[in-house]
C-alpha cells in the first residue's frame, strides 16, 4: 500500500476545509473535541503536517476506539473534494505531553479558532501550525 504524506511549506486552502470539515463531522458524530489543529515539526527528519484531534474519549477509551469511529466518519463521502486519509490523523487524550506542552506555550486566555502559527516553539521543537479549535489555558478540561 502507498502512502500519500503531506509533506509541503504550508497548508493548503483546500486542506484547512478539509480539516474543519472533518472537525465537523466528529461534533456530529458526538465526540469530544477539546482542540484541532494541523501541525508540523519543522525538525523533524520528515516535516510532514498531521491533524491532531485532542478528545477526552481517548484517555478514557483508549486510541483504536476513537480511531475505529474517525476512520467511519472519513470513509463517509463529503460536499467537497478531500484527500484525508487516517494516516494523517493523530487521536489524542487530553493527557498527551505535546498537547499538555503546548497548551504551557500558547497561554492563551481566549480560546482559540482559525490561528496559524508559523516557528512556534513548543518545548525543544520547532513547530508550524493552524488551529481550528484550541482552549483557553485557564480552563481544566480533565
Amino acid at each position: 500500500m502507498v502512502e500519500e504524506v503531506l509533506v509541503r511549506e504550508n497548508l493548503l486552502p483546500q486542506e484547512i476545509t478539509c480539516g474543519e470539515e472533518l472537525v465537523r463531522r466528529v461534533k456530529r458524530a458526538g465526540l469530544r473535541v477539546v482542540a484541532a489543529y494541523w501541525v508540523r515539526d519543522r525538525t523533524a527528519e520528515s516535516a510532514s503536517w498531521t491533524l491532531d484531534l485532542v478528545m477526552p474519549e481517548v484517555d478514557k477509551q483508549g486510541p483504536l476506539k476513537l480511531y475505529e469511529k474517525i476512520h467511519d466518519i472519513v470513509r463517509v463521502p463529503t460536499r467537497i473534494q478531500c484527500g484525508l486519509d487516517i494516516n494523517i490523523i493523530e487521536v489524542l487524550g487530553v493527557k498527551y505531553s505535546f498537547f499538555k506542552m503546548l497548551k504551557s506555550s500558547i497561554r492563551s486566555e481566549k480560546a482559540l479558532s482559525n490561528v496559524r502559527l508559523s516557528q512556534f516553539v513548543v518545548g525543544d521543537g520547532l513547530f508550524d501550525l493552524y488551529i481550528y479549535q484550541f482552549p483557553a489555558t485557564n480552563n481544566d478540561h480533565r
